[in-house]
């Protein structure tokens, strides 16, 4: 007798490891379809353990207390502001009520064992696997496998055999076919997720919307990618019944992860977007990993969390600060009196904040510190549990800290570390800057950022001028950590180096499809310039090229900026704006703000000049720019034509396509329809990757990204995403005319003919208007020819056509988006596409990217999914080194005496300061700084260069506080001490000299004392 290798296989086997867990075997008879529920299990749940309740149900209901209390608990569900995950967690609570009666739907699981009747409580919840369930109203289907929580099903598994030819992917189209109005499936009135399983991979979604349904990996990650590791079993996917729906992890995911999310609308309060979030498994690794090592090692630790972006990193420390302000050891006692959330903004962080708020509990168990450092004392000293505040705050909140009760202890978790949006002093004034020339504008741009230090840098310094405590622990995520922040906050592995406490790498949330890999269809100048070339040169491609613009190109070396104004606009035109459903943006990164400026000066002559009134052009830059070869200052709200706070927010509306951008939304900008990036600046390190990496958020419609750079070598950006990524491997420019060499093979092999490739185009591209319900079925009668001769081929005939026709859709979607084929050419792609597509049917694992939406009726219809320029490889690592930022030089400062500087200042910005008077109120500022509490301590622990830093931070307060108390004292000063307040705020680069030299003087007068 053979062996059972069916789908009942793989259930026994799931069922078997679930009942040894401590499951109950399920009949399924007992499921009723129309209440969506196990009504027994329910009831005789209720009646078990909580029999006075039952009997008081008895007295008011009578002889139909059962079905009157299914009723009134259906109508409990679906009426609750959170569904059954919330009504299940305040029945838990005593919360919900049935006449006055308290329910109890389920018994929480308490976090120790000190009180005997909460464990025995919470040992009387029954988890029931079920197979084969026949869930509908309307037919005899059946679900594979389902769990319910004490009658309560909460989990629905679909599984799949490859033994017998299906996988996950099967599983996901029969949920897709399944009716969401089925009462098991209603979102969040009774099952929360839906598993596709087969034995390697795990996909889940916790709500069914016919084809719009959207399932999410939910994998361990193999080798840094997608997947999971073999396992013992020979099941990769033991993890999900051996561990997550092991009785205590299925009780802390409903009591502490799974949660709903909504979106509110403000114009329209039904528009609301609700979302149940079921944690992803590395979200719930990591928190559960932390806390693990927590309550092993208590607090005093740092912990590095590296999530690339894609990851959910907003719900894993919502998740996290909320498991560790209620965290207790075995005796009861609390493990951290206060949880902080640090974020990188100087605005509190609207995603954090909202996320958070959604998972409140109680009244003041959470603050949101907005305002000043009062509201931080306050809350810190009321003892709010979690308190969200921003980076500005935190070296109030490490001093704070520093002066609370030893056996305070504290959680700090700090956000994603990039650099902000602004400069210093930007924050707290706007600056006008005057150059002579773009390169003179660019060196200085790029000298300021060289200089400006990201958050990495902020929290070393200031964390390095305090003791470390015992009673604080630091919990640091971020997608890109320097090695600094490896060192600061890493764990030493067994070769002695640092590393995350936990990874979730760039690769897996690429693979996994969380974000788009921005390198995939990366195109230097030099590559592009090629291309547009061998066009030019070659006398097919020319004959056959229906866009003769194209070639102009080879003459237009972009060595200014209208040249490259409009290879931009016309490319954009051309090639970008057709994707996303005719909804793509791009982005012009600029080297400096006066480069912005140019720009932009420079796209508006173009589209004028070109009467090109369907592209609208924002610019975003900080502060004022004084163009001297113009003789005009500008801000960024004068070029727009609106106020600098509607940037983000026009950038949104369908009419503006290109944001042309120097020191803004480089980082820490979302915006999903972002497609194509033009990149006029240098990069390198991790500057490179967090710029380029604006183009990698999804879109429904988003299927690829583009990036176009004037002046970065393809080995330079290598290096940059090598550290975040694993190995990188460049493609080399491709002639053009391959696609037209695949066509001729294509062609010799006659398996179609020219009169067939027309009938089916003329189907698929006849106007809207015209279409029909019967055009489906004629492209599949007009490829059925095509096909039957395909397989009169030979075996090895048949596996070389396939190549091919992979090969030239390939080529053909990667050179599209630099040149335009004509007509012929297009119409041809889309017949082998669909041809492709046809013959290739069912065979899910080909490893390509060409079932994206291709087809857009209304927007060109061919929507191209590129393969890229540079292609990262699996495999290897690449070590991090502290080398420098991009675009500028690090040097080490110049410290001259004050009446140098003051000369200086004169010199390069045409002021008239007198050196004596100005050099003595500097130093009286020095000298006040000197004194200010807490900075003898900064200066004694710190090099000057870790001291530099903070420094700057306190430098705009402290000057402009010491004037106005020098003012108090002089009279026929004040001319040159408002003159110079003056500069301070209008200039970040002379505001920057001057803190500069004033830090130094700090610094040697507290050194010197010392000695």
């Amino acid at each position: 007798m053979t062996i059972d290798y069916r789908e009942v296989a793989f259930e026994s086997a799931i069922e078997h490891v679930l009942l040894q867990q401590g499951y109950l075997k399920g009949n399924p008879a007992e499921f009723d379809p129309y209440l969506g529920l196990f009504p027994t299990r329910l009831i005789n749940f209720i009646k078990d353990t909580q029999p006075k309740a039952w009997e008081a149900l008895e007295t008011i209901y009578g002889a139909n207390v059962e079905n009157s209390f299914l009723t009134s608990l259906t109508r409990a569900i679906k009426t609750h502001p959170k569904g059954l995950i919330g009504l299940l967690r305040d029945s838990a609570k005593g919360k919900y009520k049935d006449h006055g009666i308290p329910i109890r739907l389920f018994f929480l699981k308490p976090d120790n064992d000190l009180n005997p009747d909460a464990v025995a409580n919470y040992h009387k919840n029954r988890l029931t696997i079920t197979r084969q369930v026949k869930y509908s109203t309307k037919s005899n289907e059946s679900i594979d496998v389902v769990i319910d929580l004490n009658g309560f099903p909460i989990i629905t598994m679909e599984l799949k055999n490859h033994l017998t030819g299906q996988s996950y992917e099967d599983a996901i189209e029969q949920y897709k076919d399944r009716d969401p109005n089925e009462p098991i499936f209603l979102f969040n009135q009774r099952s929360l997720v839906h598993f596709a399983v087969d034995p390697d991979e795990v996909h889940m979604t916790t709500e069914l919307k016919k084809e719009k349904t959207y399932f999410l990996p939910f994998n361990k990650g193999y080798e840094y990618g997608k997947g999971n590791p073999p396992h013992p079993s020979g099941y990769k996917t033991s993890y999900l019944w051996e561990e997550i729906l092991q009785k205590d992890s299925l009780f802390d995911v409903l009591q502490n992860f799974i949660e709903l999310k909504i979106e509110k609308d403000k114009k329209n309060k039904k528009k609301d977007k609700k979302q149940l979030i079921f944690p992803r498994f590395h979200q719930l690794d990591a928190v559960r990993k932390i806390v693990d090592d927590v309550l092993a090692n208590g607090p005093g630790k740092r912990y590095l969390i590296q999530h690339s972006a894609g990851s959910g990193k907003s719900n894993t420390i919502a998740w996290l600060s909320y498991r560790l302000a209620s965290l207790a050891d075995a005796k009861g006692n609390v493990i951290f009196n206060t949880v902080i959330v640090i974020t990188d903004r100087v605005v509190l962080d609207e995603q954090i904040q909202d996320t958070i708020r959604q998972f409140d509990s109680t009244p003041g168990f959470v603050a949101y510190i907005d305002k000043d450092s009062n509201q931080l004392a306050e809350a810190l000293s009321k003892g709010s549990k979690i308190i969200v505040t921003t980076l500005q705050k935190f070296p109030f909140v490490i001093e704070k800290i520093q002066s609370m009760p030893e056996d305070a202890t504290y959680a700090i978790i700090m956000d994603e570390a990039h650099s902000s949006q602004t400069g210093i002093t930007a924050r707290k004034m706007k600056d006008i800057l005057s150059y002579k020339n773009l390169n003179q504008a660019a060196e200085a741009d790029a000298l300021e950022e060289s200089d400006e230090p990201d958050i990495d840098d902020q929290i070393a310094s200031i964390l390095s001028a305090y003791k470390r405590k015992q009673n604080l622990s630091l919990f640091a995520f971020t997608a890109t950590p320097k090695k600094k922040t490896l060192e600061m906050f890493g764990q030493i592995n067994e070769e002695g180096k640092p590393e995350p406490f936990h990874l979730y790498s760039m690769r897996q949330a690429i693979e996994e499809g969380f974000i788009l890999d921005v390198l995939k269809n990366y195109v230097t100048y030099e590559t592009y310039f090629k291309i547009c070339k061998a066009i030019n040169d070659d006398p097919e491609v020319e004959k056959k090229t229906t866009m003769k613009g194209i070639a102009r190109f080879v003459s237009l070396h972009p060595t200014n900026l209208s040249q490259k104004a409009e290879i931009i606009i016309e490319h954009f035109r051309n090639f970008t704006r057709h994707k996303i459903g005719g909804k793509a943006k791009a982005m012009v990164v600029t080297s400096s703000r006066l480069h912005a400026k140019r720009y932009m000066d420079a796209f508006q002559e173009y589209l004028k000049k070109k009467n090109y009134k369907d592209l609208y052009v924002l610019v975003a830059f900080s502060g004022k720019v004084h163009d001297e070869e113009l003789g005009e200052t500008k801000t960024e709200s004068e070029m727009n034509g609106f106020p600098e706070s509607q940037t983000k927010s026009k950038f949104e509306e369908d009419d503006y396509k290109i944001m042309i951008v120097a020191d803004k939304y480089q980082t820490g900008f979302d915006q999903p329809l972002l497609h194509t990036m033009y990149v006029d600046k240098k990069l390198s390190g991790v500057k490179a990757v967090q710029t380029l990496s604006r183009l990698n958020r999804t879109h429904p419609e988003k299927h690829d990204t583009f990036v176009l750079d004037f002046v970065n070598d393809r080995e330079t950006i290598r290096k940059a995403f090598q550290p975040y990524y694993e190995k990188t491997e460049i493609d080399e420019p491709t002639d053009p005319n391959i696609v037209y060499e695949y066509k001729r093979l294509l062609d010799d092999l006659r398996i179609y003919e020219e009169n067939e490739i027309d009938e089916f185009c003329k189907v698929f591209f006849q106007p809207k208007a015209k279409q029909t319900a019967s055009d489906h079925a004629k492209l599949y009668k007009i490829l059925a020819l095509p096909e039957k001769r395909f397989n009169y081929l030979t075996e090895d005939q048949r596996d070389d056509a396939k190549s091919m026709m992979k090969k030239f859709i390939s080529q053909y979607l990667f050179l599209s988006q630099l040149i335009e084929y004509d007509e012929e050419m297009k119409r041809y792609f889309t017949f082998i596409r669909f041809l492709y597509q046809k013959i290739n049917a069912g065979k899910k694992k080909n490893n390509n990217n060409f079932s994206n939406d291709l087809v857009d009726l209304e927007y060109y219809r061919i929507q191209k999914v590129a393969e890229g320029a540079i292609e990262l490889e699996k495999g290897a690592s690449e070590p991090l080194t502290g080398g420098k930022v991009a675009g500028g030089k690090t040097r080490k400062p110049e410290y001259t005496l004050l009446s140098e500087i003051v000369n200086q200042i004169n010199e390069l910005y045409g002021l008239d300061l007198d050196d004596e008077v100005v050099s003595e109120q500097l130093y009286q500022v020095a000298e006040s700084f000197a004194n200010m509490p807490g900075m003898k301590e900064q200066v004694l622990n710190n090099s000057y260069n870790d001291f530099r830093y903070p420094f700057q931070n306190q430098f705009i307060d402290g000057i402009i506080d010491s004037f106005m108390e020098q003012k108090k004292e002089l009279d026929h000063e004040n001319k040159q001490l408002d003159k110079l307040m003056e500069f301070i705020a209008s200039s970040d680069e002379g505001c920057k000299m001057i803190s500069e030299v004033v830090g130094k003087i700090v610094y040697n007068m507290i050194k010197n004392s010392k000695k």
